[in-house]
């Protein structure tokens, strides 16, 4: 079953490919060259969230990967949008039942050398600034020993404007922190630094949208 759901994900990828040079028009920028242009093995991947587009971008952004999207359980309700979750690689997390096994499929996924994506920020955005974080992908990517890759886009989806995407570099977990096992406190700070880190990669995409 799962290759049929892979089989048809590539078909719909390849078939979406004109949308996506037509509607996206992706500029790339990279914060060093750290920054990876292909990304390689196991890892999460993190955005700020605008609507449901930031994750078909995303999808395109790096194929021929898969790239697996924790999505809330909203997602799950529709019947066509749920059987589409399971071509795209859905995880649900239900926001309602406070589930955590999200946390061990995500992991299982990336210690098997897969993609997933998450949003930290749990909704979109109202104003197109980047919310609070909540912690639960830094637990992820401990529970994986997985970089994180921050990915920020602007944005513009439309067939008029065209996407800017900011590709940070990788962030492992042994510089935020000192053990496996990390305290609640610990995980408090972890998550204001890769907020940060998001944040300032916003305002350089925006800085560098501006001189180009």
């Amino acid at each position: 079953m799962r290759f049929i759901y892979d089989f048809f994900r590539i078909i719909g990828i390849i078939t979406g490919f004109p949308f996506y040079w037509l509607f996206f028009k992706t500029k790339v920028y990279y914060k060093s060259n750290n920054a990876p242009r292909r990304i390689r093995g196991g890892a999460l991947i993190i955005s700020n969230h605008y609507n449901a587009l930031d994750y078909a971008h995303n999808a395109f952004f790096v194929f021929p990967r898969k790239l697996n999207v924790v999505a809330s359980e909203l997602a799950f309700k529709n019947p066509l949008i749920s059987l589409g979750m399971k071509f795209w690689g859905g995880i649900q997390a239900n926001r309602n039942t406070r589930d955590m096994s999200f946390i061990d499929k995500s992991a299982s996924l990336i210690s098997k050398g897969k993609l997933v994506q998450i949003f930290p920020e749990g909704r979109n955005t109202d104003d197109g600034s980047i919310q609070r974080f909540y912690p639960s992908y830094l637990l992820i990517a401990l529970k994986a020993n997985a970089p994180i890759i921050p990915i920020i886009t602007d944005g513009s989806y439309s067939l008029t404007g065209r996407t800017h995407v900011f590709v940070g570099d990788p962030i492992y977990m042994q510089e935020l922190f000192e053990s496996p096992t990390p305290s609640k406190e610990e995980i408090t700070r972890a998550n204001d630094a890769v907020r940060q880190i998001a944040l300032d990669m916003h305002a350089e995409l925006l800085e560098l949208k501006k001189k180009k």
